[in-house]
């Protein structure tokens, strides 16, 4: 999974790069909106099953054929919901096209709901070799096909086809996988399933209210500012919000089941919950303050000379990544302890104040949204550590911060010269150049301020 995630994040910035060569800014404020529609629609889609599915070890094959036939049926009925209101969505963002785009990439939602459940069964298998395979074949032939119509001037529908592509040969795989292991009935009683829908129940109301606090700035910059600027701003999330997808990502799934098995140990779960603190901030921090010296040169090579307006976005938005990159790993704790309630809270919290932030900032400008994005995130590192990390585990807010101290000191020193030396020449090269001496820079200060901690790494990483 992790060389997947790694192979799929090269994969999507590979995409980008060519992309945003050939389309439009707004090509890509529209997909922006797209994406944000189906993503919120899809979590409905599932209903939940696919948590009930997983906790529930005896599943009959009246059971399962259950869940695949409502499934279908829903993701219909969501489909017919959203192309009958894309009238809508034209109306609020002004832009004619959407009409056209989200009835065509709509059909995900149907295409999906072929292979959903079978996904779900791969992953309590622990398939996970299986599960990369599958999802970076379809990323592959996805993006052929979308540079390939980009190129030869489909505009966003490149997008489009592409990401329908993508579900079709990934949902695919899992179909024809699946059926053999677990062939369909035509039989449907939803009392049968009841106690599954009742399991993933609550779990959809959180993902709901999670979903829409990550999505409230696209939803509102495009009503704002439109395409255009969306564009530009969505470029720069996708790329800061990498490190967070890869690196939070394979700590927490693996640091999630293993603070489980010692959720009565309080000393030990505040601890470890601090290194692994620790060790997010030690590869994040560096990462997201280079995002922040280096933007012009990276907006320069992933997207060429039309898209510099991107930059001064990476460059905000890195210290919106830098604070969620800590504050994102108290799940862990959460299910830990069993306290997902707090999470529900927390998540009506973070639209509330979201909400408001955004639409204030935006009476200004998108930039003063994209800075209001990184206060917000900074305040949140204390409010999240109240509401969640002390009322689970107790753990001073001294020790919180200092868990930090390490990759704070070494990126700023690291950071500061690198930031003057970079201003000396725009040149690729010796930018180039100043990215390789930050980067040496930061492993020499790691190995002098805290050489035990390099030690432990590294055999940490070789044991495995």
């Amino acid at each position: 999974m992790t060389v997947s995630k790694i192979a799929s994040s090269s994969m999507q910035i590979f995409k980008l790069m060519i992309l945003a060569r050939l389309l439009s800014e707004s090509d890509f404020g529209i997909i922006a909106i797209v994406l944000m529609v189906l993503g919120f629609t899809e979590i409905f889609a599932d209903l939940g099953f696919a948590v009930g599915l997983v906790h529930k070890q005896n599943i009959t094959r009246k059971e399962y054929s259950s869940v695949f036939w409502v499934n279908l049926l829903l993701s219909v009925i969501l489909y017919a919901i959203v192309a009958l209101s894309s009238p809508l969505f034209v109306a609020y963002y002004n832009e004619k096209i959407l009409v056209s785009v989200i009835p065509i990439m709509g059909l995900q939602l149907i295409i999906n709901a072929f292979g959903r459940m079978f996904f779900t069964f791969k992953t309590k298998q622990l398939e996970f070799k299986f599960i990369a395979i599958a999802d970076m074949l379809g990323l592959g032939l996805g993006t052929v096909l979308t540079i390939l119509m980009a190129a030869n001037g489909f505009g966003v529908y490149s997008l489009v086809f592409g990401y329908l592509l993508q579900s079709v040969v990934t949902q695919g795989i899992y179909w024809f996988s699946g059926i053999k292991t677990y062939p369909i009935s035509f039989h449907c009683n939803i009392r049968e399933i009841f106690d599954l829908l009742k399991i993933g129940g609550y779990q959809v109301g959180a993902q709901v209210l999670d979903y829409i606090s990550n999505k409230i700035d696209i939803f509102l910059i495009g009503r704002f500012f439109g395409m255009e600027l969306l564009g530009l701003y969505n470029l720069a999330k996708e790329l800061v919000i990498k490190p967070i997808q890869i690196i939070n990502s394979i700590v927490t799934s693996v640091a999630t089941p293993a603070f489980a098995k010692f959720q009565n140990n309080l000393a030990m779960i505040q601890e470890k919950y601090v290194d692994v603190l620790k060790l997010l901030s030690v590869f994040n921090f560096p990462i997201f303050i280079g995002f922040f010296v280096f933007a012009d040169p990276l907006t320069l090579l992933l997207y060429g000379s039309e898209k510099m307006g991107v930059a001064i976005f990476i460059k905000i938005l890195s210290f919106w990544g830098l604070f969620n990159s800590v504050g994102n790993p108290a799940g862990i704790l959460m299910v830990a302890k069993g306290r997902t309630d707090l999470s529900f809270y927390w998540t009506i919290v973070r639209i509330a104040v979201m909400t408001t932030a955004i639409f204030i900032a935006g009476q200004f400008s998108i930039y003063a949204v994209a800075v209001s994005q990184s206060v917000i995130a900074f305040g949140f590192l204390f409010l999240y550590w109240r509401m969640m990390v002390y009322s689970i585990a107790f753990i001073p807010l001294k020790n919180y911060l200092k868990s930090c101290g390490l990759a704070t000191m070494v990126s700023l020193l690291a950071g500061i010269p690198a930031w003057i030396i970079a201003a000396i020449s725009d040149n690729l090269y010796f930018q180039a150049g100043v990215l390789c001496l930050y980067g040496l820079l930061v492993l020499l200060l790691y190995w002098l301020i805290d050489r035990q901690y390099v030690i432990k790494l590294k055999n940490m990483v070789l044991s495995r």
